[in-house]
């Protein structure tokens, strides 16, 4: 996906809300984040994570955020701005421009579902990383990811054309293996699932509705039907059958 122009916006927005605040909180705990140590954002985006991170670390530590969008890269250094401890650089999850056992924790939030190879991209994760130090893989059980207010076949018409948004629908399921065979043990995964049921410029639904039409809409569903599926969904706000459900999963692994 293009995560650029209006899109970003939108990503910013969800960043900011309930569900982005939500996510980086849980990977905070994950790491154990403390003062002075070193920590990597796979796919950093806007940059969110990487200013929690470097307020965490303190100036003693260092916190890299990677990302490989021009614009994300350019919001990420402007959120993270007067943090010294902080270092927004371009790269990818499979060629992450870092040393061998740099870090002390690593934070992937929905990026690995983008990666064709997640294989590749958990070997150079764990390249990067010390022995016995965690990484915290946020991804979304896509196929549970569900609206609900709009007429069942243009919804099912919608849910399908999101399908190709992604490599990975399921890729919370798909990672022990992937874990075990790139050098990672001890796998935990929490359900960090939440429910909207408004639609507002508060709602993570709000934002992600429009991203999806948009997707859908250029993925062979006609705009005007795209346009009628956030019709139909902002109407069922109106009579309080609007409903969201979202199932994000925390993965958390520690390099062997």
């Amino acid at each position: 996906m293009d995560f650029s122009g209006e899109v970003a916006e939108w990503q910013r927005n969800v960043s900011e809300g309930k569900a982005g605040n939500s996510r980086r909180h849980a990977v905070m705990e994950a790491l154990e984040v403390r003062v002075g140590k070193s920590y990597l954002d796979v796919g950093c985006g806007g940059g969110h994570l990487v200013r929690e991170l470097g307020n965490a670390a303190g100036t003693e530590g260092r916190v890299v955020g990677i990302d490989s969008s021009p614009q994300m890269l350019e919001n990420a250094r402007a959120v993270c701005q007067g943090l010294t401890c902080v270092k927004i650089i371009e790269g990818n999850a499979a060629q992450i421009p870092s040393d061998d056992a740099e870090f002390d924790g690593l934070a992937v939030i929905q990026v690995y579902e983008y990666v064709e190879d997640v294989s590749a991209a958990l070997e150079e994760a764990r390249r990067v990383l010390k022995p016995g130090c965690p990484i915290a893989i946020v991804s979304i059980l896509w196929e549970h990811c569900r609206f609900y207010g709009a007429e069942r076949k243009l919804n099912e018409q919608i849910n399908e054309a999101w399908r190709a948004h992604c490599f990975h629908q399921m890729l919370p399921l798909e990672l022990p293996p992937l874990l075990e065979k790139n050098g990672f043990g001890s796998l935990t995964r929490t359900n960090i699932s939440f429910l909207d049921t408004a639609l507002h410029a508060g709602s993570t639904a709000y934002y992600l509705s429009k991203l999806i039409a948009k997707f859908a809409a250029s993925q062979g569903v006609s705009e005007e039907d795209a346009n009628l599926w956030l019709s139909q969904l902002s109407d069922a706000d109106k009579e309080d059958r609007f409903g969201f459900v979202n199932f994000p999963v925390l993965c958390v692994a520690t390099a062997i």
